[in-house]
């Protein structure tokens, strides 16, 4: 019998090869193995990380290669190498006995880990063993340290290190442990866990192929320890980039395992363990079985999401706060209320998912007990929650409930406070809730309480004695029983009073009057929910402290769709006339790699000619440049031809000055302007969307100018705001286009465009034309095709209401 082993060239790979032949042979000694050396790419690449060009798997794959064409027949692997998925017909046919599972301490001095002196460098490639070292001892240096183990021995002697870390199981194999001049500590696994499956070695095989071989050389101890490891592994991701580590050991007629997780490789190490009893399973299978839930429910511990219970603030962006906002940009997943702007959604990750559940007066869609499940749920699965309300969690947000929740599912949560509308909304009517000549208190009241709340009634008799201001949230419905129950326990009939519908947003209206006319007062002027109700002498100074809604787009919403970075400057431009303008991304872009870019690239010196039609295609041309790490000196003797002033500002700001922009800002000014001065002797690198127009090739062919027309990027949709777009555009007043990818983007959306009450406006005539195809009525379009050019339309449109 012939037997092919494949293994790594390292002289440890070859020595745990012979481990698993000296198996084999004793087994069967008629035996002829052949061990076949190869080369992976673990191998080959010593100057970065593993993790930066493929973590796991990169010592494995042509190996596996092999297996399948049976160019080999087994292949022998550390343990902890192996990736979790196996090509198709591959699998784990039989481990060896487990050899010591510890990290080690090499040094040439003998010092311990914890007495290192701060700023000890110490060598190690494995972000597992770096966050623990850090734990051991914060004021230790970390440096990378690839290649074998007699390699990276040689760089601790001659000085490059203070000292490595090693595993134990290889310098033992190697018979390095009794080397001369270096000490080893072995790190106690309470404190230093393994890698999941360090110690052990896996022999790799087809399916079906070597069977009673692989038999007679499987341990089945080693086999459920490596089960609960890798099982750990798989629960948690075990593809991912952030450090994980497994150990599971045996203890009388059970299995213990520790674990450790460190979520994104930040330094917050997350450590749990468990024991499990194998006293009634009877069978290997059974046993695997134990092993694995073992491992899935221990990284169901320590992957365990956070949930932020965050105040998005009254409506105004402005007001949300900075932390609230770091919370919204790195959540997994964000569930929010009615009473938080549209616009907070463009502020989460474009792989994050939304889910809305809001309500609104007695229509919830989702309800309480409903949300609380859902945020339990998502973080049990490792996701980090972003639960986004109105206001403040802990001002009438039933914030407090579902912490409670949270606490009893054993999930951790932090609190964001927020602006709350009780002030926020009166100060954006020039209402202040305290003033020194009229009121040095203020008290914030629920306007309606739970129908099923007993013993907690409001106390109106007390309220209506109170010197300070009242501020009633929510009590719009419920306001001419809130005035008569306050007059009735002896409020002054004639108290100021006022009423905000959503104050800081551009739907604010103000109406004031006294106590006993203050709900009919708020009827005939349509004021709607959300309101709040300010009772107190402090409404008197309301008229002469007002201060909201003197620029002339105050009141108008405005909803922006194009990608992010053209929203957030036709966001600055309109706010800046008094626009409540919400930047609500319907597309964004996404960086190609295809061979046209890479061979663009790498050739760009052979052009004469870059063209960037759009901000966007400049920031990832530059992306790619630092990528390559080429800087401006890499763009000697070339050209550039941009389009738009956007595009010519983005270029600008990274030092590189437009040669070319058209007078009017499209594809066809610029074939018509710039092309005929061109002759066949310059070359052109177009780089710009995946879905550009032909215009600028066709004119290009036209002209006999040899060009490269390369994808540097792709636009796409984000269908997650379908949902969203569809509740609040009753409320818009304008909708804006910048292109037409976001055009076919919103037709796709949303569900009756020829119903919108609200006035198209798009960038251009292109994007025109895109809006009339896909059955959209526009109502105007801008001469500039800039931010600053809409703004113009909807000004003039101001001033043509007002003439009406």
């Amino acid at each position: 019998m012939k037997i092919r082993i494949g293994t790594r060239k390292s002289k440890l790979a070859l020595v745990q090869t012979d481990l698993v032949r000296q198996r084999i042979e004793a087994a069967f000694p008629e035996a002829e193995i052949e061990i076949v050396e190869m080369s992976t790419k673990g191998d080959e690449i010593l100057d970065k990380s593993l993790t930066s060009f493929g973590g796991k798997g990169v010592f494995t794959q042509e190996l596996e290669e092999a297996l399948l064409k049976e160019e080999v027949d087994l292949a022998v692997h550390s343990a902890k190498d192996m990736p979790m998925e196996f090509p198709e017909r591959l699998y784990i046919g039989a481990v060896l006995e487990r050899a010591d599972v510890h990290d080690v301490l090499v040094t040439t001095t003998g010092v311990k880990a914890r007495d290192l002196a701060p700023g000890s460098v110490v060598g190690t490639s494995s972000l597992r063993r770096e966050l623990q070292m850090k734990d051991l001892n914060p004021t230790v240096r970390i440096r990378m340290l690839r290649g074998n183990v007699q390699t990276r021995l040689r760089k601790l002697k001659e000085g490059q290190y203070d000292a490595i870390l090693l595993a134990a199981a290889g310098l033992e194999r190697l018979g390095l442990d009794k080397e001369e001049g270096i000490h080893l500590e072995y790190l106690d696994t309470d404190s230093f866990l393994p890698a999941a499956g360090q110690g052990i070695l896996a022999v790799e095989a087809k399916e079906g192929r070597f069977t009673k071989v692989l038999e007679a050389i499987h341990c089945k101890e080693a086999a459920l320890e490596l089960e609960a490891e890798r099982s750990f592994l798989a629960a948690i991701g075990g593809s991912c980039n952030a450090p994980a580590a497994g150990l599971c050991v045996p203890v009388a007629r059970s299995l213990k395992m520790k674990v450790l997780y460190a979520p994104e490789g930040t330094a917050a190490l997350r450590r749990a363990e468990a024991v499990v009893d194998l006293t009634e399973a009877g069978t290997q299978a059974e046993k695997l079985e134990k092993a694995r839930t073992l491992g899935e429910n221990l990284a169901g511990e320590v992957k365990r999401g956070k949930v932020w219970l965050l105040g998005a603030g009254p409506g105004d962006m402005g007001l949300l706060t900075q932390k609230a906002l770091w919370c919204i940009r790195h959540a997994d997943v964000l569930v929010y209320d009615n009473l938080a702007s549209g616009a907070i959604l463009n502020e989460a990750r474009e792989d994050a998912e939304l889910i809305y559940a809001g309500k609104r007066a007695d229509k919830h869609h989702l309800r309480q007990w409903e949300t609380n499940a859902l945020l339990v749920e998502k973080a049990l699965k490792g996701k980090n929650v972003a639960r986004v309300k109105g206001g403040d969690p802990f001002i009438f947000g039933r914030g407090g409930e579902e912490a409670q929740e949270l606490l009893k599912a054993g999930v951790e949560f932090e609190i964001i406070p927020g602006v709350s509308s009780s002030y926020a909304a009166p100060a954006y009517a020039g209402i202040p809730v305290t003033h020194r000549d009229f009121a040095s208190s203020f008290h914030v009241i629920t306007g309606h309480e739970s129908a099923d709340k007993t013993g907690l009634v409001l106390d109106y008799a007390t309220l209506a004695k109170e010197e300070g201001t009242l501020v009633f949230l929510m009590g719009l419905k419920n306001l001419p029983h809130i005035a008569e129950e306050l007059i009735t326990h002896g409020k002054d009939p004639k108290t100021p009073a006022a009423v905000v519908q959503a104050g800081t947003t551009a739907r604010q209206q103000v109406v004031t009057g006294v106590l006993e006319s203050i709900a009919e007062t708020a009827k005939q002027a349509g004021i709607q929910t959300p309101a709040i109700t300010v009772v107190g002498d402090v409404v008197t100074l309301q008229r002469q402290l007002s201060w909201l809604g003197d620029k002339p787009l105050f009141g108008k919403r405005v909803l922006l769709t194009g990608t992010k970075p053209m929203c957030e400057k036709q966001r600055e431009v309109l706010a800046a006339d008094g626009a409540e303008a919400i930047p609500f991304s319907l597309i964004y872009t996404k960086k190609l790699s295809t061979p046209a870019t890479e061979q663009a690239f790498t050739e760009i010196k052979n052009y004469t000619w870059v063209v960037l039609t759009s901000s966007n295609g400049v920031q990832f041309f530059l992306d790619e440049l630092k990528e390559r790490r080429m800087d401006i000196r890499s763009l000697y003797g070339l050209k550039f031809a941009v389009i738009g002033a956007g595009t010519k500002a983005a270029l600008e700001a990274a030092g590189i000055y437009a040669d070319f922009v058209p007078g009017r800002y499209s594809s066809k000014a610029l074939a018509v302007e710039w092309i005929p001065g061109l002759t066949a002797a310059d070359r052109v690198l177009l780089l710009r969307a995946e879905e550009a127009s032909s215009e600028l090739t066709e004119a290009l062919d036209a002209a006999g100018v040899p060009y490269t027309d390369a994808a540097l990027y792709h636009t796409a949709r984000d269908e997650r705001k379908a949902e969203e777009l569809n509740r609040i555009l009753p409320e818009m007043d304008y909708i804006t286009f910048a292109s037409a990818s976001a055009v076919k983007a919103f037709a796709a959306m949303v569900d009756k465009p020829e119903n919108m009450t609200a006035r198209v406006i798009c960038i251009g005539p292109v994007t025109e034309k895109a809006a009339v195809q896909a059955g959209i009525p526009v109502y105007a379009s801008a001469v500039v095709y800039t931010a600053e050019g809409i703004r113009d339309v909807l000004r003039k449109d101001h001033l043509k209401g007002k003439v009406n």
